[in-house]
């Protein structure tokens, strides 16, 4: 019996460490916006997320596509013992994202007060964008941070990034909060230094820990960097395509209606998309998975994808559910009673079509580990050419309620595109009739909440209420056999 685990063993075990990891991350990302949505006025609130979502939407493509060259030719390097050229793959990736982090921020910066004045509309949010271009920088870090940690398979080191990150930013925080200092301002400088300290921290680890690696003299490799730009450019290209349309979802909002609308919108879109904070490290730790799966044991990456197709809109639709049975009382409990009366019906709306959002994350993750970022990239043209002018005439129109509209329609599109690719490839059967049950059991239990009036009214019965639905629901996924036996084997089984 060799010592070394299955690869079965490495998904369910990485799986179980960036969960927990993540979720105690997830925990101070929520502590962290509530504590901001109950001490800021909506407008402030608005605006401190219309001014992050300027920098959020360049952290998309600040390596340029060097980053999904890193991750993809990492472990190809490391499973080799070339340490020299794997360290090297990642010095090309950090420093093209560092770089671009910084022209970017000088950019940003001399832009300020022109973005304050005709885009955010509110005077002296210049001093915003000067404190995020900080978390910019911090930002590129981190980045470098997770892509080598994923590749050196470090599920433990890459998860808790997140965690640290999130961690540092609420104690940040909290403590401006208890030293009279809540305002936008400090919270912009907390979550600046939260990130800056963060990559710190794990560049210190990965010299300190990892010195196999970093030991390695830095050195020009013509071959090598051709080999990454050859893949960053589809990658990049892609990613601006397919991400373009989420990203000017805030920019229409703050144009079209202001940072109020902002504001609203991201209370809604941090509760609908809580199984997407939870269940995103999968695509990190999924990536490399498939690229091996996909030489060689194509079987076993079926029967993964399969499993992937069950229990993935499970898990999505148990947040959904609760949450569209009872907006009102996740939004008052959570983020307190001055939102309540203009985000119910598109919270319900969004948490729904964030199922498909959490399946797109995970089918675009098997798409581009299956060598397809071309096809990948054709699909996403198509869907940036319809979908942004259609974004903004319905945030034009509808505002808040027009944005998670379009946002649902458009995942949806491109499940159904992503799903015919590695059918076309893979051979799967995708569960309709496993979908059909789930539903049926939610308009079930949908309208059973109707009838007889449950609604919890305070934290006590609102856990209650969480408690018994995680039983029933818990109970739904034993009788549509979610929990494989081939899948529970996996956990003890070792390769011979």
């Amino acid at each position: 019996m060799s010592g070394k685990q299955s690869l079965q063993e490495k998904i369910v075990r990485g799986s179980i460490i960036t969960l927990v990891i993540s979720l105690l991350g997830s925990i101070f990302a929520y502590l962290t916006r509530v504590l901001y949505s109950r001490t800021l006025s909506i407008d402030d609130y608005g605006l401190f997320y219309a001014v992050l979502s300027i920098f959020l939407m360049f952290t998309t493509y600040l390596d340029l596509g060097f980053g999904y060259s890193s991750v993809y030719l990492l472990p190809k390097y490391l499973k080799i013992k070339d340490f020299a050229k794997a360290w090297n793959i990642f010095v090309y990736g950090q420093a093209t994202s560092l770089i671009m982090s910084v022209i970017i921020s000088i950019i940003l910066s001399l832009s300020a007060p022109f973005l304050a004045k005709e885009y955010l509309k509110v005077p002296g949010s210049e001093i915003l964008i000067y404190i995020f271009c900080i978390f910019l920088i911090s930002f590129s870090i981190i980045n470098g941070m997770i892509q080598v940690y994923s590749g050196l398979q470090k599920e433990k080191y890459y998860s808790s990034i997140t965690l640290f990150r999130w961690l540092l930013t609420f104690i940040i925080s909290l403590i401006f909060l208890l030293s009279g200092f809540s305002n936008i301002v400090f919270f912009a400088i907390a979550w600046s230094a939260g990130h800056l300290l963060t990559g710190l921290i794990f560049i210190f680890m990965l010299f300190f820990r990892h010195s196999f690696l970093t030991a390695n003299r830095i050195s020009w490799e013509k071959d090598t960097f051709k080999q990454m730009f050859s893949l960053a450019i589809p990658s990049i290209a892609e990613t601006f395509i397919s991400s373009v349309f989420l990203m000017t979802v805030t920019f229409f909002l703050t144009y079209f209606k202001g940072v109020t609308d902002v504001g609203l919108y991201n209370i809604i879109l941090p509760l609908a998309s809580i199984p997407t904070v939870l269940l995103s490290p999968l695509n990190t730790l999924l990536l490399p998975l498939v690229s091996h799966l996909s030489e060689g044991e194509r079987d076993k990456l079926r029967y993964l994808t399969e499993k992937i197709l069950s229990i993935i809109p499970y898990i999505g639709a148990y947040f959904a559910l609760f949450i569209v049975m009872f907006p009102s009382a996740s939004v008052g409990l959570i983020f307190g009673e001055k939102w309540l009366g203009r985000v119910e019906d598109p919270l319900a709306i969004l948490s729904l079509g964030t199922i498909s959002l959490l399946m797109l994350g995970i089918l675009g993750v098997i798409v581009l580990g299956l060598g397809k970022a071309k096809e990948r990239l054709k699909i996403a043209i198509i869907v940036a050419v319809t979908g942004v002018p259609l974004n903004a005439l319905f945030i034009w129109y509808f505002g808040i309620m027009g944005a998670v509209i379009t946002t649902t329609l458009i995942s949806l599109v491109l499940n159904f595109l992503f799903l015919r690719m590695i059918k076309r490839d893979l051979s799967i059967k995708v569960p309709y009739l496993f979908y059909i049950k789930i539903s049926l059991f939610s308009i079930g239990l949908f309208i059973l909440a109707r009838v007889f009036k449950i609604s919890p009214s305070g934290w006590f019965q609102f856990i209650s209420y969480g408690m018994i639905y995680t039983i029933i629901y818990a109970g739904l996924g034993y009788l549509l056999k979610i929990y494989d036996n081939k899948l529970m084997l996996m956990l003890v089984r070792k390769e011979s």
